[in-house]
């Protein structure tokens, strides 16, 4: 391959990049199963509040991507400001980029693959540090900050953002189960799901030090035994406050999780047979969720990017001053409930409305152009991701060729055509239906958490699919049966 590539940027960064070295021996089921468990745990550990911000003055400057962090395991004002975005999208957009052949790189080749993950490695550590510095300077964490408080704050966010490359580095060079940063993510959407219902830490919510448990649930326990409220008063609090999760987010996010695990079973089982041995039929199935929630992924990613973008506009450029031309051209922020920047027309249009009803009686344009957004790049990623990924017709049909398999009925030559009628199909179609169940959920004010368990759900059953085939293929060997009790442990 001649010419310039970009992986080639990289070399002189290769020797003194932190790494993570591979395994000398494929490690035992076990070990990854801990590895894996502990990679999460450490992750959640590490939502340290900042260090070096002052505590009684109030940024002027609120939250501008709250609807985005559920997604991405973002924690506000922790060491986790900016949570796993910057590896899942400097993976996700570099892989599809490779794919459509923009970046040239050849996999096959071991020096190439080497590059490859490093660049991925450098495009996310310097998005944390553009990311930090972008939120800075826009005057979040305070505004007048000294240099020894922008100094701290740098190394406190970027060098929590190394540590997190390194940590979904060790999961993904074999230590642990598939892609570190889903693996992570998933375990973040599982416990804020948990934290939001059964949160038992007190949050102070009012002037009064009155302070209200995180969970919905024991809220609802707390207000019907409050003082400052009414049995009704509390019943009606614990479904519909705003300023931290309800009961009615979440029996819809549990409704979206149940949703999601029924549609992992939907498949097509196409008859196969084998071409070496007489008589021996099987079915191959091929998901109604084809790519997963990468398609979901993806939207978000470009969401952040393009929120990211308006906000640098906005709020660095034009001071967020109405009069402006920038603002008058894209919009501006306006605070609410003093935690969040919610932008105005026209960079609304790409927010999920605050409600359904809303939504469709006072917001029509912001409902469809959001729909459409989250639809359309939902299912152009999943037609090229297909394509691109290693599962495509033709991969699939190459893999049953070197198996010795073929489609019951169809000749070897025309399996490929067979299956190119098939996996497209599947892959679309799966991806248009979590578009559609996370536009429906966001457009209930789920602020985020309906892509997040949509990406949650998917992102766990796909994990849980890899560990089962590890742990056929280890030969159901694993001490995990003896603490589990399954029967004919040893």
């Amino acid at each position: 391959m001649s010419g310039f590539r970009l992986i080639d940027i990289v070399k002189p960064i290769l020797p003194i990049l932190p790494e993570v070295e591979l395994p000398f021996e494929k490690l035992p089921f076990d070990d990854k199963i801990v590895y894996t468990i502990f990679a999460g745990l450490i992750y959640l550990f590490a939502q340290f509040p900042l260090v070096g911000l002052s505590k009684t003055a109030t940024p002027n400057v609120n939250d501008p991507i709250y609807f985005l962090r559920g997604v991405f395991g973002c924690e506000p004002r922790t060491l986790l400001e900016f949570g796993l975005f910057p590896n899942i999208s400097s993976g996700l957009i570099l892989q599809l980029l490779a794919g459509l052949k923009v970046i040239k790189v050849n996999f096959k080749v071991q020096s190439d693959r080497e590059l490859f993950q490093t660049l991925t490695k450098v495009f996310a550590i310097v998005q944390y540090v553009i990311l930090t510095n972008i939120f800075i300077f826009a005057g979040y964490f305070g505004e007048n900050l000294s240099v020894v408080q922008i100094g701290l704050i740098n190394f406190q966010l970027v060098g929590a953002g190394l540590f997190t490359t390194l940590l979904a580095e060790v999961i993904d060079k074999g230590f642990g189960f598939s892609s570190g940063a889903m693996i992570i993510n998933t375990v973040v959407i599982a416990t804020n799901l948990v934290a939001d219902t059964f949160g038992v830490s007190q949050i102070k919510v009012g002037e009064n030090d009155q302070t209200e448990a995180q969970g919905a649930l024991i809220n609802l326990i707390q207000g019907l035994r409050s003082k400052h409220k009414t049995f009704i008063g509390g019943i009606i609090s614990a479904f519909n406050r705003d300023y931290l999760p309800n009961l009615t987010t979440t029996i819809i996010v549990l409704a979206i999780a149940i949703i999601v695990c029924y549609l992992q079973s939907v498949r097509v089982e196409l008859p196969i047979r084998s071409t070496r041995a007489r008589g021996t039929n099987n079915v191959y199935p091929i998901k109604l969720l084809y790519t997963g929630c990468l398609s979901v992924l993806f939207s978000y990613t470009i969401l952040f990017y393009i929120h990211i973008s308006a906000f640098v506009l906005i709020q660095l450029v034009a001071k967020n001053d109405p009069t402006h031309i920038i603002c008058k051209i894209m919009g501006h922020y306006e605070n609410a409930n003093n935690l969040l920047a919610v932008p105005t027309f026209p960079l609304s249009l790409l927010t999920p409305p605050t409600s359904f009803f809303k939504g469709i009686t006072q917001q029509p344009l912001t409902f469809i152009t959001y729909s459409a957004f989250i639809m359309i790049t939902g299912i152009w990623f999943a037609d090229k991701w297909q394509a691109i990924s290693g599962s495509s017709a033709r991969d699939v049909a190459l893999e049953f060729k070197d198996q010795g398999i073929t489609l019951m009925g169809r000749r070897e030559q025309n399996v490929a055509k067979e299956l190119n009628k098939v996996i497209p199909i599947a892959a679309v179609t799966g991806a248009s239906v979590l578009s559609f169940i996370t536009i429906i959920g966001e457009s209930l004010g789920l602020k985020g958490k309906a892509a997040g368990i949509v990406v949650g759900i998917a992102g766990g059953f796909s994990l849980l699919e890899i560990i089962t085939i590890e742990y056929q293929q280890s030969g159901g060997q694993s001490a995990l049966n003896q603490v589990l009790g399954v029967p004919g442990a040893m």
